[in-house]
């Protein structure tokens, strides 16, 4: 039997570095299977914390039935710093295509976080064991500006298969993270070729390849991709595509200031670093054009920095480095005005892919050419 990785997301310092987290909350969202098993586990990370916290309950509901979680045979158990803690393996059979429910009570604030799941909810108290649960109203700040409830601490839940599925990462910033492209292609891959492939995102809102954001908010968009990646991408097992999709924040840092750090030089160079190291694994590379981005701020997106990004754009469509090359960027740009995504295909900040645009890239993935597996 082997452990096959069904979901993960990559660990980022928690948002507003933690203000918004709050402790004794339950976090509760769904999380598909593209195997068979007879046991879960799931995997919490504390890398950014500077303290143990604790877990005070966790439930896994598959076909309604709830299944607490232990570790070290508790129900209630401390997540130590410094790196990651698997729970106690736990008997729940699942079947391919079934949809997991997990319910998550933080019994002290965690630091670890990201934001990958928009059907995520989080209630006050511990609502582990409910049979309904409550009404809970979205805060305004997070409609204004799509925010998701983070699924905090928790970076992957696995089942125990008999045959382990061949792992696809996606690497990416939020236009990743946000699951738009990401839940549609999974889905397409499931229907497609069963449990024999399963996509895992490892995108992070505000995520850069090469530039280091400072400041408040910095630290939640994650340590630059070209730091991050053995920990998130490379720590996989049975990884067998990997799809390049980070690039267009760094292009929007780009100034005189930063062209040391953020350079079409640099980018390609980075670029072919991570590919080689792939490469040399025997893994395959995907690599995504840069979407557009003009009108995503009203002041600071210069000519200079579009430029960047069609030069950029340019190499990764010309270089015949990569197994595939996904060109997102022809993709959702308005036709007429190539530096803008089209109206129909954002979620109105002119950058990040609404649903009808996350599905538009799902569907125009060649999957023989993701997976190199003929059809």
């Amino acid at each position: 039997m082997n452990w096959t990785t069904i979901w993960s997301q990559a660990a980022a310092p928690s948002f507003a570095m933690g203000m918004l987290q709050g402790k004794k909350k339950t976090v509760v969202f769904p999380v598909g299977s593209p195997v068979s098993g007879k046991r879960i586990r799931l995997r919490f990370s504390n890398i950014y914390g500077k303290k143990p916290y604790v877990i005070g309950a966790v439930t896994v509901r598959a076909k309604g039935q709830p299944v607490p979680i232990s570790c070290g045979g508790k129900k209630a158990f401390t997540i130590p710093t410094g790196g990651h803690t698997f729970s106690d393996p736990i008997d729940l059979p699942v079947s391919a295509g079934d949809t997991l429910e997990i319910r998550l009570f933080y019994a002290s604030k965690a630091r670890d976080s990201n934001m990958t799941l928009e059907e995520a909810v989080a209630y006050p108290g511990d609502h582990t064991a409910d049979e309904t649960l409550p009404e809970v109203k979205k805060e305004s700040y997070k409609q204004q500006y799509n925010l998701y409830d983070a699924i905090v601490s928790l970076d992957r839940v696995e089942v125990e298969s008999e045959e382990r599925s061949k792992l696809i990462v996606a690497f990416g910033d939020s236009i990743t993270a946000m699951n738009r492209w990401v839940k549609p292609l999974q889905k397409r891959l499931f229907e497609c070729f069963g449990g024999k492939y399963a996509l895992l995102n490892a995108g992070i809102g505000g995520n850069c390849l090469l530039y280091q954001v400072p400041g408040f908010m910095g630290s939640s968009y994650g340590e630059k991709g070209v730091a991050r990646f053995e920990r998130d991408v490379l720590s996989f097992d049975n990884l067998h595509t990997v799809i390049l999709a980070l690039g267009v924040n760094d292009v929007a840092y780009y100034t005189r200031k930063t062209e040391q750090t953020i350079s079409f030089d640099a980018y390609t160079e980075a670029i072919q670093g991570l590919t080689k190291a792939l490469k040399d694994r025997g893994i395959r590379v995907v690599m995504q054009t840069l979407t557009p981005r003009e009108g995503f701020v009203k002041k600071g997106y210069t000519p200079e920095m579009e430029a960047l990004r069609v030069k950029i754009n340019t190499w990764i469509r010309d270089c015949g480095q990569f197994d595939y090359v996904f060109d997102a960027d022809q993709l959702l740009r308005d036709k007429r005005n190539p530096s803008w995504v089209d109206e129909r295909y954002h979620q109105g900040d002119h950058l990040h892919p609404n649903t009808m645009g996350g599905e538009r890239m799902a569907e125009a993935y060649d999957l023989a050419a993701l997976t190199g597996e003929e059809l």
